[in-house]
């Protein structure tokens, strides 16, 4: 059997796609938003109306412990985050994250930074408290 190197698109693209099937199978429906649009990935039906998705995918290196982790923009126009995790053995982790507590997490970085509003949420910040009780939140749970 031939195996293909995954590209960051397709990696991309299986995180949304898997964040769509658990939103589903936890009564909320999603939707996809079409590719190239930048403020959100995901429209998804909460049960008090639609809100919008920003996922982002990575997936275990040899490097991944030593770069920063989940990356994303702080002035992006969504209300949830959803970070998806593949690791070596083809185990998926995941965490759905409101996109204030996140903001509120995420490292801030330097003023000298080139891109001063893009925050990342370490792999130590995800396993601890308060934003371990967001993994698997695919109900949406505050």
């Amino acid at each position: 059997m031939t195996s293909f190197p995954v590209t960051p698109k397709m990696l991309g693209d299986a995180g949304e796609h898997y964040a769509l099937s658990q939103f589903t199978f936890a009564g909320k429906p999603s939707s996809k938003m079409p590719d190239g649009w930048s403020a959100y990935d995901l429209a998804v039906e909460s049960g008090q109306g639609l809100v919008r998705m920003s996922v982002k995918t990575r997936s275990e290196t040899a490097s991944w412990k030593a770069g920063s982790w989940f990356m994303f923009d702080e002035t992006m126009e969504c209300d949830w985050l959803v970070f998806v995790f593949k690791t070596k053995t083809g185990t998926l982790r995941s965490w759905v994250i409101p996109f204030a507590v996140a903001r509120e997490q995420g490292n801030k970085a330097s003023p000298s930074r080139k891109e001063p509003h893009i925050r990342d949420v370490s792999w130590a910040k995800l396993n601890r408290e308060p934003l371990a009780r967001y993994e698997n939140n695919w109900e949406l749970k505050p």
